[in-house]
Parts: structure tokens; sequence; C-alpha cells
């Protein structure tokens, strides 16, 4: 397998070391965690606020029909090459000026390396590493009781107990399962009306983590939760508010 892998990263990642050892690719995995609060890297996977990455080496920049790529990328034209992606991977910003990521980059070139060679890995024809969802699992696992005490300063813009009046912000009663911008009475922003779907564990995740980047536009004043085991906390007790998504899980 080791050889198997350094003979398509020969081929696939030009412009990097001679030789990648399958050590250097499970670092690359090891660092891809960081990223997987915005992005899936398995084939079909779904988009968090990033799309999904399955395939990336090769492709045209901003060419997933189903993500809203921001207008930076948009106008950015080529192709995802081991080089532009090394780059980008270095300082978002500095290549395409005005991209949404608030990813700030890495600054180590191994680091990078690593990276960008476990990429390269994830798509057609290519051996892939699989990805512990870390994300997921911490989700599924987090503690209810600590997130109801992080919740208390949400209780300023937003009430929780069935029935209850909206305030400034929805009641969230029941939010998880329930249609994104639901709430009864409630005048939700422009862009919020727009999305559709329901209000999933990760997407609630994505929308904690930054919800000025998961939809632009929103009028919630509100300071992200940079911890995952945070969100996680937090989304466990918005579980226990929710009876009816409860039931569903169970059966």
């Amino acid at each position: 397998m080791r050889l198997l892998l350094t003979i398509f990263l020969l081929i696939g990642t030009p412009g990097f070391a001679d030789e990648t050892s399958y050590a250097v690719i499970e670092r690359g995995r090891e660092i891809f965690k960081r990223c997987q609060n915005c992005h899936t890297i398995e084939e079909g996977g779904y988009h968090r606020i990033g799309p999904n990455l399955y395939g990336i080496m090769g492709r045209k920049i901003a060419s997933l029909p189903d993500f809203d790529y921001s207008p930076a990328l948009k106008e950015y034209s080529g192709v995802w090459t081991a080089e532009v992606l090394n780059s980008f991977i270095e300082r978002p910003n500095h290549v395409a000026m005005g991209t949404d990521m608030s990813f700030r980059g890495i600054n180590n070139p191994s680091d990078r390396e690593a990276l960008v060679s476990f990429l390269a890995l994830q798509g057609p024809g290519t051996i892939n590493i699989e990805v512990e969802d870390t994300l997921l699992q911490a989700l599924e696992n987090g503690d209810a009781e600590r997130g109801k005490r992080l919740f208390h300063p949400c209780q300023a813009c937003h009430s929780f107990k069935a029935g209850a009046a909206n305030k400034i912000g929805p009641n969230l009663y029941g939010v998880v399962g329930r249609e994104i911008a639901s709430s009864p009475g409630f005048g939700y922003s422009e862009q919020l009306v727009k999305l559709s779907g329901i209000w999933t564990p990760e997407r609630l995740n994505s929308f904690i983590f930054e919800e000025k980047k998961f939809r632009r536009g929103t009028h919630m004043a509100f300071r992200p939760f940079t911890e995952l085991s945070d969100r996680a906390d937090l989304i466990a007790w918005l579980k226990k508010l929710s009876p009816d998504y409860s039931e569903t899980i169970k059966r």
C-alpha cells in the first residue's frame, strides 16, 4: 500500500517531495480534522459551511454546481493543483481576496504538504484513507447539562419553553428537527427564509460556529462558540428541548 500511495503522489502532486510516505499522509489525515467543521471529504458527502472536498485535486475552482461560493472564488480561474492548494491553505485571503473563509491558514510548510498529500488521495481512482468524523461523534455525545448552562446567555434573545412567545429571536423549543425559519409569528431575515431544510444537529453546529458564513445576511448578533465541545453540549441541550426529534431518533 505504501508503494501505491507513493506512485500516485509522484504523479498527482507535482512540486512536493520525491517520495510521500504513509506517515506523511497519516499526518495529513490528522491535520484535516481541523477542517471538519466546514468540510466533508467522503464521496457523495454533503456540504457544510464549505464545500465537499472529495476529488478536489484537479477540479476546476468553485465548480460544484450545488454550492454557493463567495464572489472571490467564483472569479478565481484555474484548477486545484498541489501548488494552488498549498498557496491557498497557507493564506486563503491572499490567494482569493474577499473569500468567505474564516480560516487563517497553515504556516508550517510540512503541515501543508501533509494536508495536500492527504487531499490528493481523496478522489476517484485513488486509495482513500478513511476519515474518522470527529464532528458527528462529538455532536452525538454532547453533555446536555453543561449545554443548559451554556444556553443561559441565549435566553436574552430566545425563549425555550413550549408555547412561549418569541423574543428578539425565535422560540427554540423543538428547534432540532424543525423546518428552518418556521417558528410561528417570528419575522426571520430574508436569507434564513430562503434556506430550505430542517435544523439538524450538524446544521446547528455550522450556524453556532459562524452564523455569518453559514448564511450571510442573518440579523443575529451572536458571538460564535469556537470550541466544538461547547457547541456539542449546547446542541445536546437543544435536543432535550426537541421531543419530536428525540422520538424520531429513538424509532
